[in-house]
């Protein structure tokens, strides 16, 4: 009896395991999930160091001598830690790497996200409003493709036969 509890909760694991992976640019880095950017906003001395995983839309890119700026306007995870846009953001945040990222690739609009060190809040402006930005050191990112999303509308086929002299055969696929 305990050998067949015992598989099952092993292979539970395993299939909740697989249901809930990281992109495999994140593999190598241990970071705390859990630490949201509006925690980092209210209390920033007590995340100082921590490494966290955040994702969202890119606002702006701007590459520097030595490093590459990201500003990301920040969106919750999925399971898969693919930002969900669709929902409420609860702030910006920016991304420096001293990597070299290109501009042309890492465009405004696109969906990110970012693995790296909480290193400080940083007072910079949205449009004229005063604003302070937390700040990360990039470790990883993971650019998600567009996805197109079509919806497809059918006539349905359970016309009685007199229906046919209305809706010829063509209308059902």
């Amino acid at each position: 009896m305990f050998n067949i509890k015992f598989w099952l909760v092993i292979s539970l694991v395993f299939i909740i395991e697989s249901c809930a992976t990281l992109p495999k640019e994140f593999n190598e880095i241990t970071v705390k999930k859990e630490i949201t950017l509006s925690q980092v906003l209210s209390s920033p001395e007590n995340y100082r160091g921590f490494n966290v995983l955040w994702g969202g839309r890119i606002v702006n890119c701007l590459n520097r001598e030595n490093s590459t700026i990201l500003e990301i306007v920040e969106f919750p995870l999925d399971l898969e830690s693919k930002p969900q846009a669709e929902t409420k953001s609860y702030g910006r945040f920016l991304v420096e790497t001293k990597d070299f990222l290109d501009c042309a690739i890492y465009t405004p609009g696109k969906l990110i996200t970012v693995a790296g060190t909480f290193k400080e809040l940083r007072d910079g402006k949205i449009g004229e409003r005063p604003y302070k930005f937390p700040v990360i050191e990039g470790k990883a990112f993971h650019l998600w493709k567009e996805e197109i999303r079509v919806q497809l509308e059918a006539y349905p086929c359970w016309y009685p036969y007199w229906y046919l002299w209305y809706y010829p055969w063509w209308c059902c696929p």
